[in-house]
């Protein structure tokens, strides 16, 4: 037996130091175990329990022993063979997170107007900063992960969350809300930016349709379960307990992103990636999208001529410009535009983006068409639209499975097909339309949703070099931020649109807040055809987004051929 603890201390420190697993290769840990096993080493556990003569050495190197195993354990489970799908339940932590904040905070929102006495107006500004700021920054976070590293910038991202859930619920007025609102929508944008770029960089090419469709359906979890958990958290607790909530929720996802991910697995080598970030070309976008969307929400209330509408759109349009005609001239540029000279890139986030075009209006208009249409609670239009997001987490991952066995732009069409086809049911509806009625074609949209999503997203992601996987997340998000806002304005025009010669100039939310203005049958009537008309809209945009699906050439996938990078 070795006569001097310190220098079993000594062997056990070295031993301990390798332990950190992102250093460990496969054949350390065996080595490391080696160290405990010797004849004659006294500090293997077991030596506790059974020697008689402790020096207090001994005990920590025991101690030091046991949590060497812990270790190992986690690391050969965690890091196994099997990473790639711990590291996506991670990703799709993150997600889950997004959309249920989303949903719990917008079920809320009656309940902070009354708690500040503020107006509806201001109180739509805590849904409206988070929007705009988690999108405007989407592209300057994808260009920073793909520099610094994913890991770096999804934890940096959870715990801005953190902090701004927990600054949020401490809010003592709207302005403080709303700016708590704007660092928790930064976090938010860093986790988003990563989410497509680590679950493409840690799946092997054949096996990234299932990890994304995975993902996918956290974030039906999620939104299903953001407005009824966040109603149950408002109505028992109070609005503030839902942000106090996302505090450990946030915790867990950074702890999560800290333990499980690889950053030499889920980045780019940065010797590969230009280091220098187009400050300039960051500021432009965020100028452009933010005037964009401001412009947007002016409009959709029906103030197209306004002048806060007309000069926020004016102010989108020149940066926009000024931002292409930069990018197109620095050789570290935010956005590659080059990207787009790949058919697949091109056309398959054309057609994410008239994809999201489409479904604005199913989620702006449903609840309007069941509340103030149909006269249905609240709480039973909830029921009603719920089993969609059901639905659409049931198909994601089998559209997964199906993305290695089933070309990608005949499951992506097939998907969007079956989307045009429930708008088209949509707009056959009336103000005696039955539950089932309705139910049918809701379903219809979210198994097409589903469908469409997986292999829309493998084929993008698929088409560009891991490099830009960052850069490449955050346009695929931008691209369903930018379609939401556009399609909410659009479907609200064609509601407005219809009904003014009958009720005059109004706005869509102050019909659900004061149903009196559709009293008269001439009203209700014009607003039920509103509401389908542009569903019909919805259908004839996703006839075109199923061209843009098979318009794309015909990748390694869709071949059935499987190469790595």
């Amino acid at each position: 037996m070795a006569t001097n603890p310190y220098g079993h201390v000594a062997r056990a420190h070295r031993v301990l130091h390798l332990t950190c697993y992102e250093d460990i290769t496969a054949s350390e840990p065996k080595e490391a175990l080696g160290l405990f096993s010797q004849p004659g080493d006294c500090f293997v556990a077991p030596l506790l329990a059974k020697t008689s003569h402790f020096h207090p050495s001994r005990c920590a190197i025991g101690a030091w022993a046991i949590e060497l195993k812990i270790k190992e354990s986690f690391y050969r489970t965690v890091h196994g063979p099997h990473h790639h799908w711990w590291a996506a339940s991670v990703v799709a932590f993150g997600n889950f997170m997004n959309m249920y904040d989303l949903g719990a905070v917008n079920i809320s929102l009656p309940q902070i107007m009354t708690s500040f006495q503020t107006s509806f107006t201001m109180t739509t500004w805590v849904l409206l900063a988070y929007l705009l700021t988690s999108t405007v920054l989407l592209l300057p976070a994808g260009r920073l992960a793909d520099m610094i590293g994913r890991k770096k910038v999804y934890n940096l991202g959870s715990l801005i969350f953190v902090v701004g859930s927990a600054l949020s619920g401490l809010s003592q007025n709207p302005a403080q809300l709303i700016l708590f609102r704007v660092l928790q929508a930064a976090g938010i944008s860093m986790i988003q930016t990563s989410s497509f770029a680590i679950t493409s960089a840690v799946f092997p090419p054949k096996e990234r349709g299932k990890g994304l469709g995975f993902s996918m359906t956290w974030v039906a979890i999620g939104a299903t379960s953001g407005p009824s958990i966040g109603g149950l958290i408002a109505g028992s607790l109070g609005w503030r307990a839902i942000f106090f909530l996302n505090v450990p929720i946030g915790l867990i996802g950074a702890i999560l992103g800290h333990l499980v991910l690889q950053e030499k697995l889920v980045s780019t080598p940065p010797e590969k990636v230009s280091q220098r970030f187009d400050a300039m070309g960051a500021w432009l976008s965020a100028l452009a999208i933010g005037a964009f969307l401001v412009g947007m929400s002016f409009g959709q209330e029906g103030n197209w001529s306004a002048p806060e509408t007309l000069i926020s759109l004016g102010i989108a349009a020149a940066a926009m410009a000024a931002f292409l005609w930069l990018e197109t001239r620095r050789t570290y540029a935010l956005v590659d535009l080059g990207l787009f000279k790949n058919s697949t890139f091109a056309f398959n986030n054309t057609a994410r983006f008239v994809f999201f075009l489409a479904l604005s209006a199913n989620i702006l208009l449903t609840p309007f068409f069941l509340q103030v249409v149909q006269g249905h609670s609240p709480s039973r239009a909830g029921l009603i639209i719920a089993p969609q997001s059901i639905v659409l987490g049931f198909f994601s991952p089998v559209a997964g499975w199906l993305t290695n066995r089933i070309s990608s732009r005949t499951l992506a069409a097939g998907g969007m097909g079956l989307i045009g086809l429930s708008f088209f049911f949509l707009s056959r509806l009336d103000p005696s339309s039955s539950t089932t009625d309705i139910l049918l074609p809701l379903l219809l949209l979210g198994a097409g949703y589903g469908i469409f999503q997986t292999p829309n997203n493998t084929a993008v992601m698929d088409s560009i070099p891991k490099e830009k996987y960052g850069i490449a997340s955050g346009i695929l998000s931008l691209g369903r931020q930018a379609g939401q806002a556009i399609g909410v304005a659009m479907a609200s025009t064609i509601v407005l649109a219809t009904i003014f010669p009958a009720v005059g100039k109004v706005s869509l939310h102050s019909l659900k807040r004061d149903s009196t203005v559709l009293a008269q049958a001439d009203a209700m009537n014009a607003f039920a055809a509103g509401i389908t008309t542009a569903y019909l809209v919805g259908a004839l945009l996703c006839a075109a987004g199923v061209i843009f699906c098979l318009m794309r050439a015909k990748t390694a996938r869709d071949e059935g051929v499987h190469a790595g990078r």
